[in-house]
């Protein structure tokens, strides 16, 4: 069984870079691969877009 989306469109959402400096953004899609991974595509402030797996990211309260 699938869990279900926890970050639907346009939820705040942070995340470490490879640098190891904290990036914010907002969720502009998520999806899940053959295997069951859930991948959420976040619009990182400043520019750019991230493709993390959803265990990756965290809910900015």
């Amino acid at each position: 069984m699938n869990a279900p989306n926890v970050y639907p469109n346009g939820t705040r959402v942070f995340f470490w870079d490879t640098f190891g400096t904290i990036k914010y953004g907002n969720v502009q899609s998520t999806s899940r691969l053959s295997d069951g991974t859930q991948v959420v595509v976040v619009l990182v402030e400043g520019g750019g877009n991230a493709s993390l797996p959803v265990s990756s990211v965290s809910k900015v309260n």
